[in-house]
Formats: structure tokens, C-alpha cells, sequence
């Protein structure tokens, strides 16, 4: 039953309709594109968090973001991670993860530019690769603080693609890819010493914990226990529940529901499949099975959860 459904999560794509996904469209910012859903070469928009909505997703995003934070702060959420960008937070999001973004504080302040893999595929060439950058891989940091001189660099260059959008000179997609480029190396030159400031050696346990979340953003509709997460981890699965204990108020079974869960949500919210259809594209045993899960982590079916959404 339900082994081919053709029907998948609609996958948000960088084009002229995700403008009114994350802007109000009632503001009057002059910065890059806050004010047109217009892109550059179709494949790039820069914009500010003027007008920004205040909750945006769950959504599963095709493109790449970077978004450096200069005032306040908010909840962004990529998978099971949870990251507070405050001042000189950058944050970066790579295509097919689960992103959601809300508690938006009334002074937030960030620049933030959207762009497909086509766009920057020089850029990722020209530097051996998205690969070189760990934060542009499921396995990295996608989330670290930079230091005031490395966060005031990369503002100016986010302030000089402003400039060359709105001057529209010749060659403005290459400029705009360069800049790209020059990003990406500074915000490197961080992130070694900011992941072992964070984190020390690779035994910690909050090491351990992050871990974790990632390997279970990755493989959650295929692995289910925690035991199977604590063999690819090297650890028992005694040491692995203790450290997600000690640093969440989660056990390790409950980050598997949890990711099932948003992932349920972002069907219900972004497909027209049936609850049915979702429940098997799930794994889940039957229908009703799905049902009695999702009723009690949120206290309301999925039809109802379709319904109010």
C-alpha cells in the first residue's frame, strides 16, 4: 500500500513566490530586494530583516542562506537544531533541510542572502568545493559567533552587494558571486577556533549531543533506535542516553519523535497527500498508528493540525 505515492513535500524553490513566504510586502526598505520579489539571474536575492514575517515554516528549503545577525535576536530551527543568533551570529542553511524561523524579537536586525546551488556553483568550484566549508554540510556547525572584526568585514561586503545590485553595473552576477566567495573564507577563518572554543575535544558530551542531532536529521525515516545511533557514534547506548540527558530535557528516543514530528508537520503543511499517505511515507505501521503519535505530541490529529494551518 502506498509503496510509489508520487506525491512528495513541496520543496520551497528560490523564485519569485518566495518572496510573500518571508516578506509582508507592506514595507518600504530600500536594501536589496525587500520591497520586489524580483532575483538576480533568478538565482540570488540579498535582503534585511525589515518587514521579515514573524514565524516562517516549517518549510524544506532549495536553497543556500547566509544571515549574519547585527541586532537582537530569534529562534531559528534547522532540522532538530535550535540556534539564538544574537549580534555577530552568521547562519548558514543548505538546500533540503528543514528550516523554520519565530519569537522574532521587535529590534531583530540581521542581512541575510538566498541563493541556488547553480548560482554559486563557481564560487564552489573556484573554492574546491562547498565541501572546504564544514557549515555548508550536515555535519557542521551551521550556527557560530564571529569575532567583531570578522563580523564588521563580512557587513561591509554585504553593504557593497547592496551597492552593486541597486547600481545594476555590467558583470553585477560575478561581483555578487566573488563576494560570495569572500564570505564563505572569512567566516572560515572563525569557525576552527569558535568549534573548539564551543566544544573542546571530540568527547565531550555536548560534542556528543550535536552529534546526534545531526545523524538523526539525516537518517531518522530510516533508523528509529537508539542503538543503531549509538554504533555510529562508537559509544553504548547507556553513555549516548546519558549525554542527551544531560544536555536537553529529552531522552534520545524522544529527538527521533521529535524529528518525525516536524517532519509530519512539513508534509501536513507543504503536500497534498492524504494522512494516510503520509503516515506510510513515514514508516509508520498504519494510519492510525500515525494518528495516536501525532495526537500525543501535539494534542490534536494531523487532520485537525491541516485544518487549523
Amino acid at each position: 500500500m502506498y509503496k510509489n505515492v508520487p506525491t512528495e513535500i513541496k520543496k520551497i524553490k528560490l523564485n519569485s513566490d518566495l518572496y510573500n513566504l518571508h516578506k509582508n510586502g507592506t514595507g518600504k526598505s530600500n536594501f536589496g530586494m525587500d520591497s520586489t520579489s524580483e532575483l538576480l539571474d533568478g538565482g540570488f536575492g540579498l535582503y534585511s530583516t525589515a518587514d521579515l514575517k514573524k514565524n516562517i515554516g516549517p518549510i524544506k528549503t532549495e536553497y543556500f542562506r547566509i544571515s549574519l545577525t547585527r541586532k537582537g535576536k530569534a529562534s531559528f530551527d534547522i532540522g532538530l537544531e535550535k540556534y539564538q543568533p544574537h549580534r555577530n551570529c552568521i547562519l548558514f542553511g543548505i538546500p533540503g533541510q528543514i528550516f523554520s524561523l519565530h519569537n522574532i524579537s521587535n529590534d531583530f536586525l540581521a542581512y541575510y542572502m538566498l541563493f541556488t546551488e547553480d548560482f554559486a556553483s563557481d564560487a564552489f568550484i573556484k573554492l574546491n568545493k562547498k565541501q572546504h566549508f564544514p557549515f555548508l554540510t550536515y555535519s557542521g556547525l551551521q550556527c557560530f559567533e564571529l569575532d567583531d572584526d570578522t563580523a564588521n568585514e563580512i557587513e561591509s561586503i554585504i553593504f557593497k552587494m547592496n551597492e552593486e545590485i541597486k547600481k545594476n553595473k555590467s558583470e553585477c552576477s560575478e561581483v555578487i558571486r566573488l563576494y560570495i566567495q569572500l564570505i564563505l573564507t572569512h567566516a572560515n577563518r572563525n569557525y576552527g577556533a569558535i568549534l573548539l572554543s564551543n566544544y573542546g575535544t571530540s568527547h565531550t558530551l555536548q560534542n556528543l549531543f550535536n552529534s546526534y542531532l545531526k545523524l538523526v536529521s539525516q537518517h531518522f525515516l530510516s533508523v528509529r533506535k537508539v542503538a543503531d545511533y549509538a554504533e555510529m557514534l562508537y559509544v553504548s547506548p547507556d553513555h549516548l542516553n546519558r549525554a542527551i540527558k544531560s544536555c536537553s530535557d529529552k531522552t534520545a528516543h524522544e529527538l527521533i519523535d521529535e524529528m518525525v514530528l516536524i517532519e509530519a508537520k512539513t508534509y501536513l503543511l507543504h503536500s497534498s497527500l492524504t494522512i494516510s499517505e503520509i503516515a506510510y511515507k513515514l514508516e509508520f505501521a498504519d494510519p492510525s498508528h500515525f494518528n495516536r503519535f501525532f495526537k500525543k505530541l501535539c494534542d490534536q490529529t494531523p487532520l485537525d493540525f491541516r485544518r487549523k494551518s
